[in-house]
C-alpha cells in the first residue's frame, strides 16, 4: 500500500514543535544580555538568528503570514548561513550558567557536527517557491534541529 502524505497534519505538527522551539528561544533572548561569556553570547546569538527565520517559515507554513517568496528567500539564506556557522561558535568550550549547551557537545563533536551539517543540508533543501513546496520541506529543518537539541541542548 503506498503511504501518502497528509501536507496539512504535516504541516500543523511542524507548526506546532515550531512555536515551542520559537518560545524556547526567546526567553534565551531576554537572557543573552545577562550571559557573561563572549563565546556563549555568540551561541545564543547565532540560535536567535536560526529561531528568527524559521519563525518567519513557519508563520508562513502555518498561515500567520502571507506566503511572501521575497521573504522566504531571504530566511532560506539566513538558515543556510546560520546553520553553517554552528560548528565554529560552538568550537570551544565556553561555560556560563545560563548557557543551555550539554557539555556532550564537545565529548561528541564529530556527532555535534554531522547534526549541525544535517541541519545546513536541510536548510538548502528548502523549498521556497511556493507555499505548498515550503510545506514540504520545512518539516526536515525543524526535524533536524530538534534532533541536535534533544541530544546537546539542555531542557528549560
Amino acid at each position: 500500500m503506498k503511504h501518502v502524505h497528509h501536507p496539512q497534519r504535516l504541516s500543523f505538527g511542524a507548526v506546532l514543535i515550531a512555536l515551542v522551539v520559537a518560545t524556547a528561544a526567546l526567553a534565551q533572548t531576554g537572557q543573552i544580555s545577562q550571559v557573561e561569556n563572549r563565546g556563549v553570547q555568540k551561541r545564543m546569538a547565532l540560535m536567535n538568528i536560526n529561531n528568527t527565520a524559521l519563525g518567519t517559515l513557519t508563520d508562513m507554513m502555518g498561515g500567520r503570514a502571507f506566503f511572501d517568496k521575497a521573504r522566504a528567500r531571504a530566511a532560506r539564506r539566513s538558515l543556510i548561513s546560520a546553520t553553517g556557522d554552528i560548528p565554529s561558535v560552538f568550537r570551544k568550550q565556553h561555560t556560563d550558567p545560563l548557557s543551555r549547551a550539554r557539555p556532550e557537545v564537545w565529548l561528541h563533536w564529530r556527532d555535534f557536527k554531522d547534526h549541525a551539517k544535517a541541519a545546513q543540508r536541510a536548510a538548502r533543501r528548502l523549498d521556497i517557491d511556493s507555499l505548498p513546496d515550503l510545506r514540504q520541506t520545512l518539516p526536515s529543518l525543524i526535524s533536524a534541529c530538534l534532533q541536535c537539541h534533544r541530544s546537546y541542548r539542555k531542557p528549560m
